[in-house]
């Protein structure tokens, strides 16, 4: 059973050792809610769905946030510069253990004026920090490699050109691509920390594309062949965020999933924001996993959902 006293103590490390780190660098920590109208448009996400009842009666279509990004983006907006939260987040039909939670806790912050390359060396000094502060050996330095690079050298595959077809004729180029990612890259990422960098546009994201129009400016982190953060040059132009927008709407309303409406105060807001800006989402969880060498997200978590809803 798990040493629920330590793991309490280790977490208070850890957010204590994040705060100290954003703040000794300017940043303000912001709260944002938990219950939105537009939970997310990623297609392959399934928000918690739910109704925000008034005393009348009226009720209100609802979701929990699958990631605080929205708001913060609207923060940028409204003129804040360096801003960071440590928030839950809720995503349904993720797997109980592992990797996964359905709640977890997650880290994101954003810059106005730099961008994902400031973005990394910020994220490797942050790690560096939580680290020393849980007195466990520091993470050895961390290798930037382009995603194109790891699928010409390891699938034989040129992102620079659409994926070659599957035998399931519904696949999207995101499926293919998802596909080749978890055969032929996870494995050679399991013994490594490594920035991944330059996602196909197929795969962008909220993020800028690169000079060229081929690739998202996004990189992820892995670490010991674990995802810990998702990170961008932040897209600020509103007509191709609401052109995205929409086409994710289409996916979602072909996969069968609820189709949340456009967040137009984002959108709105979304003009004023400086470019380059840079954005992370780093989820705390796996970084404690990382650090103190535990395979099983059930090991750093004190509710974890199978002792919530299986025991």
């Amino acid at each position: 059973m798990p040493d629920y006293k330590q793991i309490a103590h280790e977490r208070a490390t850890i957010n204590a050792a994040i705060r100290s780190f954003f703040v000794d660098r300017g940043f303000v920590e912001v709260e944002t809610p938990l219950i939105v109208r537009s939970p997310g448009m990623e297609p392959n996400l399934r928000p918690f769905e739910t109704k925000v009842i008034e005393p009348d009666g009226s009720q209100h279509a609802a979701g929990l946030i699958t990631s605080p990004e929205y708001a913060m983006k609207k923060l940028l907006g409204q003129g804040m510069e360096k801003i960071f939260t440590i928030t839950k987040v809720f995503r349904n039909e993720e797997a109980f253990g592992g990797q996964h939670n359905p709640e977890f806790s997650m880290l994101e912050w954003y810059q106005q004026g730099a961008d994902y390359q400031g973005c990394m060396d910020e994220t490797e000094a942050l790690v560096q920090v939580v680290a020393r502060a849980l007195g466990v050996d520091q993470p050895e330095s961390v290798e930037r490699l382009k995603l194109r690079d790891l699928f010409l050298e390891h699938a034989g595959v040129d992102l620079d050109y659409d994926l070659p077809p599957t035998h399931d004729s519904t696949d999207t180029q995101s499926d293919r691509f998802y596909r080749i990612f978890l055969e032929k890259i996870e494995p050679v990422l399991q013994d490594r920390n490594v920035f991944l960098f330059d996602y196909p546009k197929y795969q962008a994201a909220l993020s800028t594309l690169t000079p060229d129009g081929l690739y998202g400016q996004r990189f992820e982190l892995f670490m010991s062949g674990l995802e810990l953060c998702n990170g961008f040059t932040e897209l600020t132009d509103p007509a191709e965020q609401r052109r995205r927008f929409e086409q994710e709407a289409g996916e979602r309303k072909d996969l069968g999933k609820t189709v949340f409406p456009i967040d137009e105060e984002l959108l709105a807001l979304l003009g004023s924001v400086q470019t380059p800006t840079y954005g992370n989402a780093l989820g705390i969880d796996r970084l404690h996993m990382v650090l103190t060498g535990r395979s099983d997200i059930e090991d750093v978590l004190l509710f974890p959902a199978n002792r919530l809803f299986k025991r």
